[in-house]
């Protein structure tokens, strides 16, 4: 994965649920070739109580994903195994979509990335998505 381009990028800001939540994903779906080549979502989910805080982390959980994701885009930047397609945050959950050949391949790159790091509150899941689906639902509609 190459390094993020501002530009690559939309940033949507709302209410969803009564909560503040905000999208974080890829301003165009890529092309054929590039969807083809990773065709699983997977989805990593890391639910935490925003009850105070409308529905959004509080500052030591953002800090903590925030070291989570230094951990994470490193190793994507390292070595190009998976594409991020999106994270929503709010109503108490932020979840990152990443788009990979196999779903196999990216938990044991996931999990050897950290190796070594404290355990985060984490699920993941993967599913068969080869139209880019689960981007395609976040991104503003035109």
């Amino acid at each position: 994965m190459p390094k993020r381009n501002a530009a690559d990028w939309t940033l949507a800001q709302g209410k969803a649920g009564g909560n503040n939540t905000i999208i974080r994903a890829l301003a165009r779906v890529p092309l054929v070739e590039q969807r083809q080549a990773r065709p699983v979502l997977v989805t990593i989910t890391w639910a935490y109580d925003g009850e105070a805080t409308a529905g959004m982390p509080s500052r030591a959980i953002y800090d903590r994903m925030e070291g989570f994701e230094e951990v994470l885009f490193g190793a994507l930047d390292e070595e190009d195994w998976a594409t991020e397609a999106a994270a929503i945050t709010g109503n108490d959950a932020r979840q990152w979509r990443f788009y990979a050949a196999d779903a196999e391949d990216f938990e044991a790159r996931f999990s050897a990335a950290f190796t070594g790091h404290a355990l985060y509150p984490i699920e993941l899941e993967a599913v068969p998505d080869p139209d880019w689906q689960g981007l395609r639902e976040v991104q503003p509609k035109a």
